[in-house]
């Protein structure tokens, strides 16, 4: 007890000090160093002769490119990598600068960046109420702003941001539309088999991008040895940009460049590490991940999670291609499908799963055994039985059909919290886990 007044006595003189000195510390009011400061980083904004570019990294995940160019008249002109049209097209919003404990940037009308935030998730594929985790205010951190390079921090959901001046040749790329070229590679999505391979510099390298939370895996072989390199990217006004460089040997790779797309031969071509290549599909992996089957199964019965899909099985280039998204149960609506590892000893659990009155229900679901696992990676299903009033046709027996195909499927790790699962018959089928 003694200690602790004491200590109070010290601290108390301490202020005291501190008050009496106040005056010659500082020459200025907290006020005035603050709006000091608001000013100098408006002007290091705006007097950026050609922009800046901008890496938007969401607290739910991916990673996101921006082009920014502000005036002295708190407007700013934007493009963003989320959409074609975002990229083709500027958007002008207003921003301010104000003191919110610290610094703050705030963009303060509906802009190609609030797409990230909005909390429908019908607008950006993020989580209802919340969208995509990301954030429209930022704080400014004094250690954190460079001639040309500015770090911010959201205030809300903690997303960061990343400024870097803009080259002229950058500013004209993307009023050229230069940035809607880049997005070119999304049609890699439309290559009918799941497995896409390209070889440059005589390395084979199989992609994997997971397009929603822009994530992008590259797998090769040393002899007969898998590696993988895998990172977060966004879009440019020069292409694809890794987040994070893949080093192999001699030859470095910061992303893709040089995007060319054939819709007539539904034919990717692209250019990294100083070598170019045409991407063409595959059947199976380059290099199987023979654990991912039973990773994916067994991860939500220790979790005691599930893994859950939006879109159904993607089918010989069609997206859902069964319907389930059309999918009601006396008037409720559906919502996604789940798939339950584990239900019991004998079954797991696969159905649509509906939205009413607040609320998500279960009505019905088939029952497959619980899976074997072949030496060579794969899972196979087979059927155990139904229950509720399961459907013996449309779009939920369809997608059981195909779960129960005696070839089985790979499951391809997408991210940390996602997989692909792709039928080992031809892989032209796969539905996407979360």
């Amino acid at each position: 007890m003694k200690k602790s007044i004491l200590y109070l006595l010290f601290l108390a003189t301490a202020f005291v000090s501190c008050e009496n000195s106040d005056d010659t510390v500082f020459e200025e009011t907290a006020d005035a160093r603050l709006n000091a400061a608001l000013a100098s980083y408006e002007k290091q904004l705006v007097e950026a002769p050609y922009g800046w570019n901008a890496v938007i990294y969401p607290n739910g995940g991916g990673s996101f490119g921006f082009y920014f160019k502000f005036d002295d008249k708190n407007r700013v002109v934007m493009y963003s990598d989320f959409s074609d049209a975002s990229a083709a097209k500027s958007k002008e919003s207003s921003y301010r600068l104000k003191a919110v404990q610290t610094p703050a940037l705030i963009f303060d009308t509906y802009s190609y960046l609030h797409v990230l935030s909005d909390p429908d998730e019908e607008v950006n594929g993020g989580e209802r109420g919340e969208g995509l985790k990301s954030d429209f205010e930022f704080s400014i951190f004094p250690d954190s702003v460079k001639a040309d390079r500015i770090a911010l921090i959201g205030r809300k959901n903690q997303s960061r941001m990343v400024l870097t001046k803009a080259t002229q040749a950058q500013a004209t790329a993307y009023a050229a539309g230069d940035l809607a070229k880049g997005l070119l590679f999304n049609n890699i999505a439309k290559y009918i088999a799941y497995f896409k391979r390209i070889t440059l510099g005589g390395v084979t390298y199989e992609i994997t991008a997971n397009q929603t939370e822009r994530v992008m895996k590259l797998t090769w072989l040393e002899g007969s040895v898998g590696r993988t390199f895998t990172t977060n990217y966004y879009y440019t006004s020069d292409g694809v940009t890794f987040t994070s460089p893949l080093v192999n040997g001699s030859r470095t790779i910061t992303g893709f460049s040089n995007i060319t797309w054939n819709a007539n031969t539904l034919s990717l071509g692209l250019s990294a590490g100083g070598a170019s290549g045409v991407v063409v599909s595959a059947i199976k992996p380059l290099s199987v991940d023979l654990a991912a089957s039973k990773r994916w199964w067994q991860d939500p019965i220790e979790s005691g999670g599930d893994w859950r899909t939006a879109d159904g099985f993607h089918v010989n280039g069609v997206d859902d291609a069964f319907g389930v998204k059309d999918l009601t149960f006396e008037g409720a609506q559906y919502a996604f499908y789940i798939y339950q590892p584990g239900v019991n000893a004998n079954y797991d659990l696969l159905g649509p799963v509906f939205y009413a009155d607040n609320s998500l229900s279960l009505e019905y679901a088939h029952a497959p055994r619980r899976p074997t696992f072949p030496a060579d990676g794969r899972v196979i299903f087979t059927e155990y039985g139904t229950l509720g009033p399961a459907p013996t046709t449309g779009p939920a027996a369809n997608t059981a059909n195909l779960l129960y195909d005696p070839s089985g499927f790979y499951l391809v790790q997408t991210s940390e919290t996602t997989y692909d699962m792709v039928s080992a018959k031809d892989a032209k089928a796969w539905i996407s886990w979360q």
